[in-house]
Parts: C-alpha cells; structure tokens; sequence
C-alpha cells in the first residue's frame, strides 16, 4: 500500500487508501504476559484491529487494560454478537478459535422465555459496557446465520444514544 508494490517487489499502478487491520483474541493475560505477536502487527503497519467474539467485558477491560500497560494504543473493535440460543453460544464457545462466552451468559440465555430476545439484550448490554473501556473504538456485530438480527441491534443501540464518554478512540 505505502510502496506502491506487491510484496514480490512488483510495482503497481494507483493507491489505495486502506486502514490496515490485524485480528486478535483478548485474553486474561497470566502474569509476565507480552503482546509479543501484537506488537508485531504494529510495527508491520497495523493501524487498528479486530478480534474474535468476545461477550464477556471483564475480560476487554483487564485485556485492555495490559495492553496500555505496554505502550500500545490502537483502536480495538471488539467481536459480539446477538447470541440465539443456549446451545449456539456453548457451539461458539466450544468449537470457534478463541471465542469468549461466559457460563453466565449461557445460563441467561437458558433461563429466557425467549431466548433471541434475551441474546439481543445481551448484546446491546455489552455494547454500553464497551463503549466505556479505554481503547475500544467500536464493536464488529456478527451474526453467523443470523445476519438479520445485525441491523436490530445497531437500531436498537443507536435509539439508545450508545455513546462512550468523551475520549478518543485510543483511551
């Protein structure tokens, strides 16, 4: 992009104005934990970055909070989602790299009368919760066979006036 070349040294035509993004999974980082991999990505050119779903805010927040802690401030958006049920959240959880779905969060959805509503509440509770943590510059709404419930939610949050506090997008 910045050299007007393919990585194989080929020179090509025109510009393209692309953000560069990199994909992450925020953790619990144990103790002596570095962003090694992270910090790659940045200094490769990263100028955000996406992760995996992540329902479980606790986790964004001391995630995050690490992060600062080694320097690195770029805009996070992190990966949520409208959950539908009980059983796709455990599927997600179980079987999609690096999934974050708390046993709570399962337990609500199994307790619901109506469990797409409750994964809609779900999500727009989490979306205010996000909204708040230093270095979350949004949320990549998915919905893996469920796409429609997407739009819903951006409705829905936007009827809420979802707003962080004023701050920049990098904390």
């Amino acid at each position: 992009r910045d050299k007007g070349e393919l990585p194989t040294g080929k020179k090509v035509g025109g510009r393209a104005d692309f953000f560069i993004a990199a994909a992450d999974v925020p953790i619990d980082p144990p103790a002596g934990w570095e962003p090694k991999g992270l910090k790659a990505k940045l200094a490769a050119g990263c100028e955000f970055v996406q992760t995996q779903f992540c329902m479980d805010a606790a986790v964004v927040r001391r995630y995050m909070a690490r992060l600062a802690e080694h320097g690195i401030k770029v805009p996070f958006l992190i990966g949520i989602s409208p959950l539908r049920s009980a059983k796709s959240a455990r599927w997600m959880r179980d079987k999609l790299y690096g999934t974050i779905i708390p046993d709570t969060t399962i337990a609500r959805l199994e307790a619901a009368a109506d469990p797409i509503a409750e994964g809609r509440r779900l999500c727009l509770e989490l979306l205010r919760e996000l909204a708040a943590i230093p270095g979350v510059a949004g949320a990549h709404i998915m919905a893996p066979g469920n796409e429609a419930a997407i739009a819903g939610v951006i409705a829905d949050a936007g009827a809420m006036k979802l707003k962080a506090a004023k701050r920049s997008p990098m904390g």
